[in-house]
């Protein structure tokens, strides 16, 4: 942690202030939580607690100079923003005007909600990393970014990737092990002694990470096509209508998911989920599309044990839940 804090500070030099005012609402049990109240602390920063409910309700009055958050929360309020006549004027009147280090974690963050913010003065920085690596592997910076990637290692953290494209890391930031789980802790390193994340990714030629997806959770269709469900499920990040897809079809000759909605299941809820389906679909390779759903108005949540801390989609317990309701989606239509 110490390690991976000081590549924090060389990297963010230019954007971390001492005695910023800060707004921390991320689970402290969450090592993204955890790493943003140890910056403040070793900064000097003021920094004001919420919680996931009241977060941004209270920028205006905190007005931090420091916000960090998963992408949902930055989504919400560029669709706020620029739902208003004067978009600039209503990002600053939501943030409280005096945002200058932002960061987005936990998943990626829209491209276009990146570019909107920063045409209005504000850069998001995004990075990558693992509770195991304390936690960052990978960051943008002022002086170098590229809104379609994670950044560039950290000085002191060494990547490369495997054969598949697993990502391998070693530095200094990497654990030692998983506590009196020998077994476990072989298995997450390869012989010579690189982390293996679980993460596909690849390097543009100047350098960047870009993720693919979970190495786990790439689906194989029955056509033996190798889909990542995550580059479909966020398609529909930011809009209003859709709270959480979940992708399935491993092993099947074509792809469903559920769709969780933010308003009552009814039919005209559902004719709007059909046409946000088919809008993304345009965009997909046809082994891609999603050809049937099931919508759902009763939302995922952590206290459920659908969602971790930073409020990602606990894929396999989604699965496991609701799998009648995914293959029924098969049979509908006459098997998989």
């Amino acid at each position: 942690i110490i390690a991976n804090g000081k590549d924090w500070l060389v990297c963010n030099a230019s954007l971390l202030e001492e005695r910023a005012v800060d707004l921390l609402w991320l689970p402290l049990s969450h090592i993204f939580g955890f790493g943003e109240l140890c910056i403040g602390n070793t900064l000097g920063w003021t920094s004001y607690m919420s919680d996931p409910a009241t977060a941004l309700g209270k920028m205006p009055e905190v007005a931090p100079t420091v916000f960090m958050s998963v992408p949902v929360y930055w989504e919400k309020l560029a669709m706020l923003a620029q739902a208003a006549p004067d978009p600039k004027k209503r990002l600053a009147e939501l943030t409280g005007g005096r945002l200058k280090f932002c960061l987005s974690g936990g998943a990626g963050l829209k491209r276009e909600v990146k570019e909107f913010f920063l045409a209005n003065g504000v850069l998001i920085i995004e990075g990558y990393g693992l509770t195991e690596t304390s936690p960052t592997l990978t960051l943008n910076r002022q002086d170098a970014y590229r809104f379609d990637t994670v950044g560039k290692p950290l000085p002191s953290v060494e990547l490369r990737l495997a054969d598949d494209g697993e990502i391998l890391a070693k530095g200094a930031n990497v654990f030692a092990g998983y506590h009196d789980d020998p077994d476990a802790t072989r298995e997450a390193f390869t012989s010579d002694g690189w982390f293996k994340t679980g993460d596909v990714g690849r390097f543009t030629p100047d350098g960047f990470l870009q993720i693919i997806d979970r190495k786990k959770d790439i689906l194989v269709t029955a056509g033996g096509k190798n889909v990542p469900p995550v580059n479909i499920e966020m398609r529909f990040a930011g809009d209003p209508l859709v709270s959480n897809v979940v992708v399935y079809g491993d092993g099947k000759r074509y792809l469903v998911a559920g769709v969780w909605v933010t308003e009552p299941a009814t039919e005209a809820t559902w004719a709007k989920v059909k046409e946000r389906v088919d809008r993304v679909n345009a965009s997909l390779a046809s082994y891609e599309t999603i050809k049937r759903v099931f919508v759902e108005d009763r939302p995922l949540t952590v206290d459920g044990g659908m969602l971790t801390a930073s409020l990602k989609v606990r894929r396999k317990k989604v699965y496991e839940a609701f799998r009648d309701r995914f293959e029924s989606l098969y049979e509908a239509q006459g098997g998989a």
